[in-house]
C-alpha cells in the first residue's frame, strides 16, 4: 500500500488533504508526495504541535500560578530534624563545600531569578506558537517549525533549570546563604 500526495494549488490549505495524509501516516502507510505548485505545505502535524504548545502555556501558567501561593513546608527545624523554636548557626563546618551545597543551589542572582520566568515563557511558548500559527496560516516558509522547535528546546532546557532552581531545599535553609 501507499498514499500518493499532489501538492497542487491549495492543497496547504485543504483540511481534506491534510486528513487523508494524517490518515495515511496513521496506518503506516508509505507516503509518496509530488509537489505540482509553488506552495509549500506546513504539514498536517503544525496543528497539533500548535494546540499542544498551547496547551503546555496553559498548564505551565496554572503550575506557576499555583505555586506561588505554596507556602514551603520545609523549615529549619524540619531540615536538621531538632523541634526548638530557636535555631542558630555558628559555623557551617567542614561541610562548606559540601556536594549538597553545590547541588542544589544554583548561585544565581535574585535579579536572574525574574528574568528566566520571562524568558521561558516566551522560548517555550509564546514564540513557538506565533511561528507554527505562521506556517499553518501559509505566510511563512515551513522551516519556521524547525526554528519553533529550537526556540521551544532551549525555552523547555530554561524551565527546567527555573523549576529546580526555584526550589526551597532544606540544607539551604539550614545553611541559610551558599557563598
Amino acid at each position: 500500500d501507499a498514499f500518493l500526495a499532489i501538492h497542487s494549488d491549495g492543497y496547504a490549505t485543504s483540511s481534506w488533504a491534510q486528513q487523508e495524509a494524517g490518515f495515511a501516516l496513521g496506518r503506516g502507510v508509505k507516503i509518496i508526495s509530488f509537489k505540482l505548485s509553488d506552495e509549500t505545505p506546513a504539514g498536517f502535524l503544525a496543528g497539533w504541535a500548535l494546540a499542544l504548545t498551547l496547551a503546555g502555556a496553559a498548564g505551565r501558567a496554572a503550575s506557576l500560578w499555583r505555586n506561588a501561593r505554596l507556602v514551603p513546608r520545609s523549615t529549619l527545624q524540619s531540615a536538621i530534624g531538632i523541634q526548638h523554636p530557636q535555631i542558630v548557626q555558628t559555623s557551617r563546618g567542614f561541610t562548606g563545600g559540601a556536594f549538597n551545597l553545590r547541588e542544589f543551589f544554583h548561585g544565581a542572582s535574585p535579579g536572574t531569578m525574574r528574568w528566566v520566568m520571562p524568558a521561558f515563557a516566551v522560548l517555550a511558548f509564546a514564540l513557538p506558537a506565533l511561528l507554527l500559527g505562521l506556517a499553518l496560516a501559509g505566510r511563512a516558509p515551513p522551516a519556521l517549525a524547525a526554528i519553533a522547535f529550537a526556540l521551544q528546546y532551549a525555552g523547555l532546557l530554561a524551565e527546567r533549570w527555573f523549576f529546580f532552581a526555584q526550589a526551597n531545599h532544606p540544607q539551604n535553609l539550614y545553611y541559610q546563604a551558599v557563598h
